[in-house]
């Protein structure tokens, strides 16, 4: 849209729609990093979290590098939250990328969420690219009554000319009004009904501002769900968090059994959770008699990824405005959903202990149908997490035809790739990109530590250990629903290996989680061994990542686990 003819600006609502539309927290980021900061792909691409910083006065700037040189974006504090908040879920060291992708895939995700927020082919959304999040964001700046040359410098634009697609003529009456004796001295002539709506916009980005800083340093899921509610009860209303199971878990300002049990009957009685996808937002009218007074119940699913881990939920008044509540509580649920994600991460990797679940599938399983049908056995060596939530297997299989094998991955809606690193004769070595659909998938989804997999005869059998906090019974429900051909076998408790030297306690715990990722994936796919099974080419293919960057977290990493083992040993 830097053409004028190219149509208006997008509109608060319409950039809403897109912010709704991200199927991620990071997609969430990127749209905003476009369109609420001003940013090019290429800016993006470079960004690192050490290039965020805040002033004495609790400003925050991103030190945004150009060809020439660097500039100073302003953040707004819900989005300088958010980068620190991803960067800390993602393990993105101050140095890393925080987008490890090109530039023309930051604008292929772009485009992708346009795709999804737009209703039919006719909508103009449908071909929303970054440079529209651009304008959107200058025409919004201008129409405030920023300063121009603010609003080139926030966003690198080259002159004010630039500009000029973005903002309106002004009208006689807008000239009259600056340049008249009255509006010099200060007259009560200026539009009143953005005066009215900013008391609202205000609340709701205080909420935003003070549930980032409450969300910062927390270790347990119920201290997440505990400050949350505090922080969303000072600036929203009364607030309280459910489980998956729609229980109430935590609340603030909901201290009244007749006001908490009409909560709970709300919740019981629309089952919230029952939908696909989980809930954005929805509203319930409260009794009055519990209440004493009308209320509304407002709730957004707490989400991260594609895993839902409860509710969020508000109660307000009737003059609450809705458009900002929406907005706010979405973007709460997000947020919520990606620190409990976080805390469940560092419970695994900190814990001592676990729980052990061991699950069969029978059908919906490449490997079981595989095993049934080539009389073969499988077994995973070992597997890694992909961004986009695919599942990088390695597994040995014996007795096999390796071409057949090969043959029907390749036909199997299951498996998106298939490649053979070695074959021995009695015993080869395969990667398989497992689709995120599948039951092992799941399973690593929602927390699970995968240990062993074995498939004979038809049936797989998959053995993951969870944190000691997992509602077990919730977890089994959900992931045999989900898959009606997985069942659940055994329940056993796990005790974690001694790993009491240095070089383990650094790679649990020093590394980064793609350093982490990246090793693993090196070591099982045979980099490291003679002659190498796989060559960093191949690896990063598989990984969907440059060759440079496998290379850059490869090396890191190696590092740091040298320098553990001869540390210690000298």
């Amino acid at each position: 849209m830097d053409d004028p003819s190219a149509g208006a600006p997008l509109t608060t609502a319409e950039y809403e729609r897109l912010v709704d539309a991200a199927d991620s927290y990071r997609t969430e980021l990127l749209v905003a990093l476009c369109g609420r900061v001003g940013l090019r792909p290429g800016e993006i691409a470079r960004l690192r979290p050490g290039d965020l910083t805040r002033t004495s006065s609790d400003h925050d700037f991103l030190a945004v590098p150009g060809d020439d040189d660097t500039r100073d974006a302003y953040v707004p504090p819900a989005a300088a939250a958010d980068v620190r908040k991803y960067a800390g879920a993602a393990d993105i060291a101050d140095d890393e990328p925080l987008f490890d992708v090109t530039p023309r895939r930051l604008q292929m995700l772009i485009a992708e969420v346009a795709e999804r927020a737009a209703d039919g082919d006719d909508d103009r959304l449908a071909d929303v690219s970054t440079r529209d999040l651009r304008a959107h964001f200058a025409a919004r700046l201008l129409g405030a009554g920023v300063d121009p040359r603010i609003v080139r410098e926030a966003g690198g634009w080259s002159s004010l000319a630039s500009l000029e697609p973005y903002a309106d003529p002004p009208t006689r009456a807008e000239v009259a009004a600056a340049l008249s004796d009255e509006a010099a001295a200060g007259s009560d002539a200026s539009p009143t009904e953005p005066d009215r709506e900013r008391p609202d916009r205000s609340g709701f980005a205080e909420a935003a501002t003070a549930l980032g800083a409450a969300l910062e340093d927390v270790a347990t899921r119920p201290a997440v769900e505990e400050r949350a509610c505090e922080a969303l009860a000072a600036t929203c209303g009364p607030a309280v968090i459910c489980d998956e199971r729609g229980e109430i878990r935590a609340s603030t300002g909901v201290d009244d059994p007749d006001a908490r049990a009409a909560i709970a009957d709300v919740l019981d009685e629309t089952a919230l959770l029952d939908v696909e996808g989980g809930v954005r937002f929805v509203e319930r009218d409260l009794t009055a008699e519990a209440w004493r007074a009308d209320r509304t119940l407002a709730s957004s699913a707490i989400r991260a990824g594609d895993r839902v881990h409860g509710l969020l939920c508000v109660v307000v008044g009737p003059s609450t405005s809705t458009s900002g509540l929406r907005r706010a509580l979405v973007d709460a649920g997000r947020r919520v959903g990606w620190a409990v994600a976080a805390t469940e991460r560092k419970e695994r990797l900190l814990s001592d202990t676990g729980v052990e679940l061991v699950f069969e599938v029978d059908a919906g399983s490449f490997f079981a149908s595989a095993s049934r049908a080539l009389d073969c056995r499988l077994e995973l060596d070992g597997l890694v997490p992909m961004a986009d939530q695919s599942l990088l297997c390695f597994v040995a299989a014996r007795e096999v035809s390796v071409d057949a094998l090969l043959d029907r991955a390749a036909a199997s809606n299951g498996i998106a790739d298939v490649r053979l690193i070695r074959d021995a004769g009695e015993r080869a070595q395969l990667e398989f990109v497992v689709r995120s659909d599948a039951p092992i998938a799941e399973i690593v989804r929602r927390g699970g530590a995968v240990e062993s997999v074995t498939a004979a005869d038809g049936v797989a059998r998959v053995a993951a250990v969870f944190p000691t906090q997992t509602d077990v019974r919730t977890l089994v429900e959900d992931v045999t629903a989900a898959h009606p051909g997985v069942s659940f076998r055994a329940k056993r408790e796990a005790v974690r290996r001694e790993s009491p030297d240095d070089v383990h306690r650094t790679v649990e715990h020093e590394l980064t989680d793609k350093q982490r990722v990246t090793l693993r994936a090196a070591y099982f796919a045979g980099y490291f061994e003679w002659p190498r099974g796989s060559t960093a080419e191949e690896l990063a293919g598989s990984m969907g990542v440059s060759a440079p960057t496998l290379h850059n977290h490869l090396r890191k990493a190696q590092q740091k686990v040298f320098t553990a083992l001869f540390d210690s040993s000298s």
